[in-house]
């Protein structure tokens, strides 16, 4: 069967598609462009047609298929760093354990990230015991995030992993991180005084964040200090120290204090003055 004359012309069926790549010369009338690319469409499964001389073929492409949903896979990531603190083992009055580190993790050429990861229970156990600083490790896990308020008010986030599986990585693997600040106005030559400066500097935000997460874990020696070159605060444990007015600080130190000192007043007018024994009083 013969198509309807166009231009004084018969056009005779297409007996086989037209390949993909096939054009249609823009000498050709409108209406026969038109007519031929119609028939090219009806070869193949979609395309996009307009006014102009062009088309976007689009092939089928399968559909993804469904995963059952699973608390442990949202926000889920990957990671190789270096670990940058000495775990940090605390047990909770639940019966709990929790470790917490920090993982310099390189995201380019020049530049590295700072994650605190989060261990629990039996995971907790096994980094306290095996994972040292300076080690290089793979985890994944849970990201998580927290905001806190500067003095200038702003908001900064930070992320943390909540880590489900924890490996090291081969020593003869490419390491993929050193434990430097990555920003390139920094980068010097190992044993320079600006890398150690840099690092102290990442170091105390560390623990600033360790110590938010869990005060108690740390002594307040701010109205007890023997000696006013002593820490305000030293770790139970590791015996680390932070001083408020150390020019290192990151900025929301001072506010933050502020609402950590509030509310321990607070637990101290509910008669809670056993908090503020335990942090106290320790060097």
């Amino acid at each position: 069967m013969l198509t309807r004359p166009i231009d004084g012309r018969v056009l005779h069926p297409l007996k086989t598609p037209l390949p993909i790549s096939t054009t249609v010369s823009s000498a050709a009338p409108f209406s026969v462009r038109q007519n031929i690319k119609h028939l090219v469409c009806k070869a193949v499964t979609r395309c996009s047609l307009n006014d102009r001389d062009s088309y976007e073929p689009v092939g089928a492409y399968p559909r993804p298929s469904e995963i059952q949903w699973k608390k442990e896979l949202r926000n889920s990531v990957q990671l190789i760093g270096m670990v940058g603190l000495p775990v940090q083992l605390t047990r909770l009055s639940s019966g709990k354990v929790v470790a917490s580190t920090s993982l310099a993790v390189k995201n380019s050429a020049t530049g590295t990230t700072w994650i605190s990861l989060i261990l629990w229970d039996e995971l907790a156990h096994i980094a306290h015991q095996h994972v040292e600083k300076g080690q290089q490790i793979y985890v994944s896990g849970r990201l998580v995030s927290d905001i806190v308020e500067g003095d200038d008010g702003k908001l900064q986030k930070y992320y943390k992993v909540v880590v489900q599986q924890l490996n090291f990585v081969e020593r003869n693997s490419p390491s993929p991180v050193a434990l430097y600040d990555g920003t390139s106005d920094s980068m010097s030559a190992v044993g320079k005084k600006d890398d150690s400066v840099v690092h102290n500097r990442l170091s105390i935000q560390e623990l600033w964040q360790a110590f938010f997460a869990n005060p108690l874990d740390w002594w307040d020696n701010r109205k007890n200090k023997k000696n006013p070159k002593s820490p305000d605060f030293k770790h139970k444990d590791t015996g680390e120290a932070l001083w408020v007015d150390s020019k290192y600080n990151p900025p929301w130190v001072k506010s933050q204090l502020e609402i950590l000192d509030s509310k321990m007043q607070s637990y101290q007018s509910q008669d809670f003055g056993g908090v503020f024994n335990y942090l106290s009083g320790g060097y």
